[in-house]
This record gives structure tokens, C-alpha cells and sequence, in this order.
């Protein structure tokens, strides 16, 4: 999902850039990668347990071909725009469109095996006030750029999916269950115990045994 998301950014600023849309519509999807390339860093650090060498590299390798392939965009869309290739700058503005919504998949995915969406309130609204913002922009360009309104309308219809799932979720008792699960990782706690303490506690109840009987004796 993130690296979808890291570049369906870089595709939608390099159309930004070509197209020739005012400086805020370019520096939007710059920061949105940026901030995608900070989670996937934190993923491999914290999540793979990736040494920091080679989380280095691997960013170094991710913003080398974010560069690269934003430029390489930049020049065919300007190119495409130079020469009114319409079809061409059509395909290069819902390639970033594309790039993201299938980058919501996998969450998609997730939130309908768990019957749950564990997203935010507050990034859904953030996240939807921002397209549904962005695409007004574009009405204060010299012209609606109805190319690139695509992408932000596709970010605000599947953030709207993801709401209506939390509530119906919400309605059904299921929202919100995967924080409510102490059960799972008691056992998992049981499952990974100490072998070693297993048999410490099995030694200790024979001997308590043996004491007993003893006594008894």
C-alpha cells in the first residue's frame, strides 16, 4: 500500500509539474510521498527489524528512483502537453489516480476480514477535506484540470467507502474489535512461554507433592 502510495505520488507531481498547475498542487503530492517514504522506512526499522544500514539503502535506492522516474515523467507529460497529445496526457494523469486507489486495496482487503476499519476519524476527514479542497483549487487554475481532479475524486470516494464501512461496522458491534481482543495475546503470552519455566513450575508442584505425602505419611 504505502509504496503504491510513495509512487502514485511521484507520478501525480511529475503531471503536476508538466501540465503546468500552480505551485501548491505541485508541492502536495511532493510532501504526500515524503511522508509515505517516512512509514515504509519505519516499517522495515521497526516492523522487519531491518538494521539501519540497510533501511539507509533502501531509501537511498526509493528516493533515487523517485527522482528519476519524476523526472523522466515531467519531461513526457511536458512533452504531451507541448504537442496537444491529449491522449497521452490523459494516460499520464490517471496513472497516479490508478497507482493510489490501489494502494487502498489492501486496507480495503483488511477491514473486510476483520470486519473492522481501524483508521482514524480524524485522518478520513483529513484525508477527505483535502480532496474535496484540492479539486476546488483546480477551479482557480486558468482552466479545470479535469485530468487531475481525477485522482483527488478517487481518494475522496474510497476514504467515503472506508466511512460508511466503519459504520456499518459500528452498527453491527464489530468496529473497533481488534483493540478489544486481550484474549489473543494472553494466549500468544502463553503460547511463547519459557520452556525452561514450564519445567521449573512442574518440578516445584512434585515437590510440593512429594512434601504432602510426607506429611501425610
Amino acid at each position: 500500500m504505502l509504496y503504491l502510495w510513495y509512487y502514485g505520488g511521484m507520478l501525480y507531481g511529475a503531471y503536476a509539474v508538466g501540465a503546468g498547475l500552480y505551485v501548491g498542487l505541485v508541492i502536495q503530492p511532493q510532501l504526500f510521498s515524503f511522508f509515505a517514504l517516512v512509514n515504509i522506512l519505519q516499517v522495515h526499522l521497526y516492523g522487519s527489524r531491518m538494521c539501519a544500514a540497510r533501511v539507509a539503502a533502501v531509501g537511498a535506492l526509493l528516493v533515487a528512483s523517485y527522482v528519476g522516474g519524476h523526472i523522466g515523467m515531467w519531461k513526457a507529460c511536458a512533452h504531451a502537453v507541448g504537442r496537444h497529445q491529449h491522449a497521452a496526457v490523459t494516460v499520464l494523469g490517471v496513472l497516479p489516480a490508478t497507482a493510489i486507489a490501489l494502494g487502498f486495496l489492501p486496507e480495503i482487503c483488511v477491514c473486510l476480514r476483520e470486519q473492522t476499519v481501524e483508521m482514524s476519524n480524524l485522518f478520513l476527514l483529513f484525508d477527505i477535506l483535502g480532496g474535496v479542497f484540492s479539486t476546488i483549487s483546480l477551479a482557480f487554475d486558468h482552466s479545470f484540470d479535469y485530468v487531475a481532479s481525477i485522482t483527488y475524486l478517487v481518494v475522496v470516494l474510497l476514504d467515503v467507502v472506508l466511512v460508511l464501512m466503519k459504520a456499518y461496522y459500528h452498527a453491527r458491534g464489530t468496529q473497533g474489535i481488534m483493540r478489544r481482543r486481550p484474549d489473543s495475546n494472553a494466549e500468544s503470552g502463553a503460547a511463547t512461554a519459557d520452556p525452561g519455566e514450564e519445567e521449573e513450575e512442574q518440578g516445584l508442584a512434585c515437590g510440593d507433592k512429594h512434601v504432602i505425602e510426607a506429611k501425610q505419611g
